[in-house]
């Protein structure tokens, strides 16, 4: 048996194979304490008419470029979110945050924040290229979410040389927006 078809072998395994390993295990995974309660909170101030924000505070903009389907939205944000380099770590960070909504935004953009500052990242010339496998449903999962199988090789100096290419689980939940769909969360498991 060739190395190639070991290789075609075992990813139509992982892809046949990631399904049914979503509904053995993965759906407990979830943070269950992220999501919108159904009822409005509590007032925290009893005098604030309940459901107004304060001045200056910012209201959640509607995620550019929604995707026609749940699967668009979540590869579109899979490539994004695995193909980097140290240059470029920073503005794909921004760049998800702007497609995304919810939970998925708000950890992008402390993602980007911190990529500006993290020097480790500049000197070791840190870059990760991948490609997304697979994405399916979670079998009895929450409404809009998913499993993301990628497959994903991290370089860049001697440190990072020669390491091997990964397959990673990542659980993603999307949500219907204006005009389409979006990530709201984004949970890598491996």
């Amino acid at each position: 048996m060739t190395a190639r078809t070991r290789v075609f072998l075992s990813l139509a395994l992982l892809v046949g194979i990631a399904p049914l390993l979503c509904g053995c295990g993965f759906a407990g995974a979830i943070n269950h304490n992220t999501r919108r309660a159904a009822t409005p909170p509590p007032q925290a101030n009893p005098g604030e008419q309940q459901g107004t924000l304060p001045a200056g505070a910012e209201v959640e903009q509607p995620p550019g470029r929604p995707a026609s389907t749940p699967e668009q939205a979540i590869t579109q944000f899979a490539a994004l979110y695995i193909n980097w380099t140290y240059q470029t770590l920073p503005s794909h960070d921004r760049e998800l945050a702007a497609i995304a909504v919810g939970d998925a935004r708000l950890a992008e953009r402390q993602a980007a924040a911190g990529a500006q500052r993290d020097t480790t990242l500049q000197q070791g010339h840190i870059y990760n290229q991948g490609t997304v496998i697979a994405v399916s449903r979670v079998i009895g999962g929450s409404p809009g979410q998913y499993a993301v199988i990628t497959r994903e090789q991290t370089g860049g100096d001697q440190e990072y040389a020669g390491l091997q290419a990964a397959f990673h689980v990542t659980l993603a939940t999307v949500t219907a927006v204006p005009a389409g769909y979006a990530v709201e969360q984004w949970q890598p498991q491996s």
